[in-house]
């Protein structure tokens, strides 16, 4: 026997539906980067599922709000798992945009409340099965999913290690991942009291465990203000907002998950009583593992390496909107002594794509050989280089067309560097510039296409990585190769950039390292980036040598935490870390973010000119932040002392053994450093600035030994077992 149909539940599904549906419009016409409104299928998916889930479930405004959510979670399911990144990759991708969709579109669950307002459903009973059946999923999930879905996921920096951190996830440990369980469980097994009844018992079931993975977001952000740390501590920066975002839509999409199998298995099997198995429980949370030290970046001698110095940008071939002014200022040999005397170790070269492969297939060999001479100018300068394959907004050629209108608030594209022409999209995608040029739908398709490889445009790429490594395969002058600066989000993400990302970073380190085999060489550090907020999944590439590398500037974060975060994720990773750009402000509070990790990196950027594309308009007086140049005269002006201060600090080159602590004051151009494992080698390497000798103590170093450099001093020196040096 058929039930009737409720006309006052449909007319409420039917409204929320239409209201829906406005929102999603009106969200696709307003967004101006393409990145938040669902496209046209995605969005048709999502109504369709609200409508029959609303009109199912019968509830109030609430209720209604969660289902915003979850159909959101099911369009975005639905509409890019053909894209084919697999099916838990796709469903773990999904909880960003349910949290997303329902803060933006909660006034659909307006219908559901102007309905149900008089007539309020009795409360129910939690419902014991169903909870049982989310506890058998969830314990499942500890087993399937293991700790990809949280810590060594592609945002398993905002999940730490301490008392704080509680998930269903073997690496929160025994007491963490029990308390993760019962935290969800106890969520989902109240909720069932309310939705888990009538025609919608399956949807309120699902329902229920999205409201407990929501929830289990939502409590560990607020424990976690209370964490202690650089990277969870409370501050006054904007953190808790991201990582309550972040942890929420892992939450979402956890819930999602656990919340179809549960709700499946309940709607089949009604009634039917089940038992927790303890042992499996047992089995499944282990106590975490003692925390060790993080591998860090080490020479062909066995000492560990701080790779500190500056990033050049002289050999990018930028797009230019003043044919007055130079795009970058020439790079000379007085350039390479400039940087050796603030006792820089290490050159962050920067070279474009569309220079090396002008022509599908062929690399011009006049600009290789531009690059090989600043490898050769920097090795005679006593520093190594980091060949760095730049790009900004993708290329050159994704500016806007003369006379081309954009939307109020946003303006027409300017140029930027990276891919040749042939290799840039021009497929009517909106070219207007919104908050940042990496933000315009056509750098977002560009990019799209060149994660899905559509022309061969990425494994171009690809072989091109390989020519330029058998290039400089036997160099010892280059110390790596760095895959791609700044990836772009894509259309999708966090899918594009974090799966498909990864899969391109894996094509490249196996083309470098065919190369380096096939030409005799060696293996070199390989230098990869994340995407802003989400990283590559860990695991794309299993190789020795592979160093995360980021930029501490990107959120509006503090530094140290900016550093700490970063630390945790390549712990995940296993892999050092390294930051490929910092100066964007507060350069003291970094300066000891990088001493305190015992990490190194590339201040940005050595020399700008007046026409770089990010002056563009601007009307700028001067350009750079560390060599400074003056846009009307041409002159050079002396760097800010403020600034040659911190970036010239004392600090360790190379330590044969390993570094336990760092500290220097840039101000007094004090140092104290202590190590452990030294091997009583004398190839101690320490750099002071200043023209005045420094004065040192130490202990478990024998043989100190000082040599005047232009612009200080290196200190030399044989530790043996634990040691320690100061400097003032």
């Amino acid at each position: 026997m058929r039930s009737a149909v409720d006309p006052a539940a449909l007319r409420a599904a039917g409204a929320g539906s239409a209201l829906l549906t406005a929102l999603l419009l009106a969200l696709n016409a307003a967004d101006p980067t393409g990145l938040l409104a669902p496209g046209p299928v995605e969005g048709g998916l999502t109504v369709t599922a609200f409508l029959g889930a609303s009109y199912l479930l019968r509830r109030g405004f609430l209720a209604t709000w969660g289902l915003v959510v979850l159909a959101a979670v099911a369009g975005r399911f639905v509409g890019t798992v053909p894209q084919g990144e697999g099916p838990l990759t796709t469903a773990w991708a999904t909880g960003f945009t349910g949290v997303y969709l329902g803060f933006l579109c909660w006034p659909a669950a307006i219908p559901a409340w102007i309905v149900t307002r008089r007539a309020r459903p009795a409360r129910g009973r939690p419902v014991p099965e169903f909870t049982l059946m989310a506890a058998f999923a969830a314990i499942g999930g500890l087993l399937v999913l293991g700790h990809s879905w949280w810590t060594h996921s592609p945002v398993g920096y905002a999940f730490g290690g301490g008392w704080w951190f509680f998930a269903p996830t073997p690496d929160a440990g025994v007491v963490g991942g029990v308390m993760g369980l019962v935290v969800f469980l106890a969520v989902v097994h109240l909720a069932s009291a309310r939705l888990a009844a009538g025609p919608g018992r399956f949807v309120g079931c699902w329902l229920a465990c999205v409201c407990g993975g929501l929830f289990l977001g939502f409590a560990q952000t607020v424990t976690a203000l209370f964490a202690y740390g650089p990277a969870d501590a409370l501050t006054t920066d904007l953190w808790p907002l991201f990582s309550l975002v972040i942890r929420m839509a892992v939450g979402v999409s956890y819930g999602a998950v656990i919340g179809l199998f549960a709700a499946t298995a309940t709607v089949l099997l009604p009634g039917r009583k089940r038992v927790v198995p303890a042992l499996a429980l047992a089995m499944a949370l282990s106590p975490e593992a003692t925390a060790l030290a993080g591998p860090a970046i080490s020479d062909a001698h066995g000492r560990q390496i701080l790779l500190r110095g500056v990033g050049v940008n002289q050999l990018v071939d930028y797009w230019s909107g003043d044919s007055t002014k130079e795009t970058v200022r020439p790079l000379t040999e007085a350039d390479f002594g400039q940087m050796a005397a603030m006792g820089f170790s290490v050159v962050r070269l920067a070279v474009s794509w569309s220079l090396l492969e002008p022509v599908p297939g062929t690399l011009d060999a006049g600009y290789v050989a531009r690059i090989r001479r600043a490898v050769d100018q920097a090795a005679a300068h006593d520093m190594v280089t980091v060949i760095d394959l730049h790009q900004d907004a993708w290329g050159r050629g994704v500016v806007a067309p003369m006379g081309t209108t954009c939307p109020i608030g946003t303006t027409p594209l300017t140029g930027g560097d990276g891919a040749p022409g042939w290799a840039t999209p021009f497929d009517g995608s909106r070219r207007c510039a919104f908050l940042r040029r990496e933000l315009a739908p056509v750098v977002s398709r560009a990019f799209t296409d060149f994660y899905a490889d559509r022309d061969g445009v990425q494994s171009r790429l690809v072989a091109t990585w390989g020519r330029l490594a058998r290039e400089f395969a036997t160099s010892t002058a280059v110390a790596g190769f760095e895959l791609l600066n700044d990836p772009s989000l894509g259309e999708t993400p966090p899918l594009t950039s974090s799966a498909a990302l990864g899969r391109f970073y894996a094509r490249a380190v196996a083309s470098i390292r065919a190369a380096e085999r096939a030409a005799g060489g060696h293996r070199h550090l390989i230098f990869f980036e994340p995407a802003d907020l989400w990283s590559p999944w860990p695991g794309f590439a299993r190789d020795p040598a592979l160093v995360l590398t980021v930029k501490t500037d990107n959120l509006p974060i503090d530094p140290a935490r900016a550093v700490a975060l970063a630390a945790r994720m390549a712990e995940r990773y296993g892999t050092p870390l390294w930051t490929n750009a910092w100066g964007e402000g507060r350069l003291e509070a970094y300066a000891k973010a990088e001493d305190d990790a015992l990490i190194g990196g590339a201040f940005w950027v050595w020399k700008r000119a007046c026409g770089d594309p990010e002056l563009f308009g601007a009307g700028a007086a001067t350009a750079g932040n560390l060599m400074v140049v003056d846009c009307a005269t041409g002159a050079e002006i002396a760097p800010s002392p403020s600034v040659t201060k911190v970036v010239s600090r004392a600090y360790p080159r190379a330590v044969p053994g390993r570094l336990a602590s760092v500290s220097s004051d840039p101000e007094r151009r004090h140092l104290r450093l202590t190590g452990t494992g030294g091997t009583g080698r004398c190839d101690l390497d320490v750099w002071a600035p200043g023209a005045a000798r420094p004065a040192v103590t130490s202990s478990g170093i024998s043989g100190v030994r000082f040599r005047e450099v232009p612009g200080g001093w290196r200190i030399s020196g044989c530790p043996a077992g634990d040691f320690t040096l100061e400097l003032r």
